[in-house]
């Protein structure tokens, strides 16, 4: 196959690697030049650092031996125990969270199950055992239809959240 080649063919081929090759050459004797620039720099912030952690560490050590030996002198008090942890907050249902942020809402503002289901999970994250969805909050808010504390403003459909406010 290589042999169907005109010599003309293998002359563009071949000038063609040469260009490609020489660029790549040039570009990585620039990248060796510029990584050289970069170790020197380093290697001097490295000098600079670790000379003062050296002077550090010498003083802290013996400022850390003088303050144990001052704490080692003075009598020692006995310390209170230590109170118990504090329980965490005993999570509450999210059917009195929503009921909430519904009593929050000012009247008249619409909302969706979805707009309530990220509210209370914004708000109330650490009083709920696990994130409230959008179906959960669907049902509180029925819930809250029943018991009369929202009213409908636009009905759900299979494709589309209901609009609720606040009674």
């Amino acid at each position: 196959m290589s042999s169907e080649l005109s010599v003309a063919q293998v002359l563009a081929s071949l000038e063609a690697q040469r260009a490609f090759h020489k660029e790549r050459e040039e570009y990585h004797a620039q990248q060796e030049v510029h990584h050289r620039e970069q170790r020197a720099v380093h290697a001097a912030e490295y000098e600079t650092v670790n000379k003062h952690y050296e002077a550090f560490s010498a003083t802290a050590g013996g400022a850390a031996e003088v303050a144990a030996r001052a704490i080692a002198a003075t009598p020692q008090k006995a310390e209170p125990a230590p109170a118990p942890p504090a329980a965490p907050p005993t999570p509450k249902l999210p059917s009195r969270l929503v009921a909430r942020l519904v009593r929050e809402k000012a009247d008249g503002e619409a909302f969706t199950a979805s707009q309530v289901a990220a509210e209370v999970n914004r708000r109330y994250r650490s009083e709920l055992r696990k994130l409230l969805d959008t179906r959960v909050a669907s049902t509180c808010l029925r819930r809250l239809l029943a018991d009369r504390q929202v009213r409908v403003v636009e009905k759900g459909t299979a494709h589309h959240q209901a609009v609720y406010t606040r009674a």
